[in-house]
């Protein structure tokens, strides 16, 4: 029954019930219109399931970007129906997704409707609540139609220079340059060999100035261990630090690198060390899933799989740097002599001026700027870069920095850490 219908018949069974203590008949004929009303309404049989189908195109879309979702709706008869798209928090209509429809009988209503990503994600649409009133509208029925369709909203990409790489190179072919020297077509050194060696190793000019065999030594192209350890713990930064994480995993992927994700937040997941177009689809899938859970239980690293983190690996925090839980998980994983770097994603400005303009409000914000420079001197103090990420299109130049701060200030994984 509708909201009008229950409130009419109240009002019937009160002016009844008020007739029978009173013995007033004016109160009978006020509530016999409304009982009869009632009656015809209600015997008048309760409204049919309509048939709708829906189709969303495209599944794949960029943050920012528009899909289409396209409804149709036939019903048996004659109704009155109010068509309403269900959509999950991260989709916004661009323009009504509610309609009202006067049904004919056979005869399909096409509805269309764009939808806008807000952050990347994963989620499904294609549903549709249809609310159908009898007649007078005194029975209505809803109904929850339509396929739903997972939707896939991607970050847009950003173009990346140069990759931060770790301090060791696996045995495994990839786009790596090795240190050492090999077979490979970098130039690396002129060495005297006592063997003769295939013409094209043997520098001819340096042979003839040194009256002996010399070769030339190339560095060979090797893939390296990185693990992207991401925060799930704030759920402001989550978007910008997806975004990071997502595109990180595409270049290294891209260049051969074996790439494990651990989101590190109220619950923990991962995705195990990999390679290939397959293993980004998982990671891609764990990203865009990642969601922010409430805990207070306290987290460390110990409760990291170890086979995560292989030897010599380089672990790659993305973190707004705000939970105290994750900041000591970085420096756990520095303390047992992990290769480890952090590009600290800015929070968004969302802070109230006019809190800020009193004397408490200046007083708390230079006590939490205190406690973030006291942070930073501490990764300074165990050898954790930090760089900053004011948004997800300045990530090309931050890694590009934060390379060169690991070539100037170039410290090895398994050296010796003060606690």
């Amino acid at each position: 029954m509708t909201a009008v219908t229950r409130a009419e018949l109240a009002v019937a069974a009160l002016a009844l019930v008020a007739a029978a203590v009173t013995g007033e008949a004016m109160l009978v004929a006020f509530a016999a219109p409304l009982a009869v009303a009632l009656a015809v309404g209600l015997l008048g049989g309760r409204p049919r399931r309509p048939t709708v189908t829906t189709t969303v195109a495209p599944a794949v879309v960029a943050v920012g970007d528009a899909l289409t979702v396209r409804v149709e709706v036939v019903s048996a008869t004659s109704e009155t129906a109010l068509v309403e798209l269900e959509l999950p928090a991260r989709l916004e209509p661009r323009g009504t997704a509610a309609w009202l429809l006067h049904l004919r009988p056979g005869v399909p209503e096409e509805l269309s409707c764009e939808l806008t990503a807000t952050r990347p994600g994963r989620f499904e649409v294609g549903t549709a609540k249809v609310s159908i009133g009898g007649r007078a509208r005194l029975v209505e029925r809803s109904f929850v139609l339509g396929l739903a369709q997972e939707v896939e909203a991607r970050p847009a990409a950003v173009r990346l220079g140069s990759l931060v790489r770790s301090a060791r190179v696996r045995g495994v072919v990839g786009d790596r340059v090795s240190p050492l020297g090999s077979e490979g077509i970098e130039f690396a050194d002129v060495r005297e060999a006592p063997e003769l060696f295939v013409s094209r190793r043997v520098n001819w000019r340096a042979t003839a100035r040194r009256q002996t065999t010399c070769v030339n030594v190339y560095h060979p192209e090797r893939s390296t261990d990185v693990v992207l350890l991401v925060d799930t713990f704030s759920a402001a930064t989550l978007p910008s630090v997806v975004t990071a994480a997502l595109n990180l995993a595409e270049a290294y992927v891209a260049r051969h690198d074996r790439l494990a994700v651990v989101c590190f937040g109220g619950v923990l997941d991962w995705v195990e060390p990999g390679t290939g177009p397959l293993h980004l689809e998982r990671v891609r899938r764990s990203l865009l899933e990642s969601e922010t859970f409430f805990s207070y239980a306290w987290k460390t690293a110990d409760i990291i799989p170890r086979r995560l983190l292989p030897a010599g690996a380089l672990v790659l925090a993305l973190s707004p740097l705000l939970d105290s839980r994750f900041t000591g998980a970085v420096l756990d994983l520095r303390s047992r002599g992990a290769d480890v770097a952090v590009v600290e994603v800015e929070p968004p400005r969302a802070l109230n001026s006019r809190l800020l303009s009193t004397p408490s409000g200046v007083l708390a914000s230079r006590i939490v700027a205190l406690e973030h420079e006291e942070l930073r001197l501490r990764f300074a103090t165990w050898g954790v870069p930090v760089v900053d990420l004011p948004s997800p299109e300045s990530l090309g130049v931050v890694l590009t920095r934060l390379a060169e701060i690991r070539r100037t200030t170039a410290r090895s994984p398994r050296s010796a850490v003060r606690r």
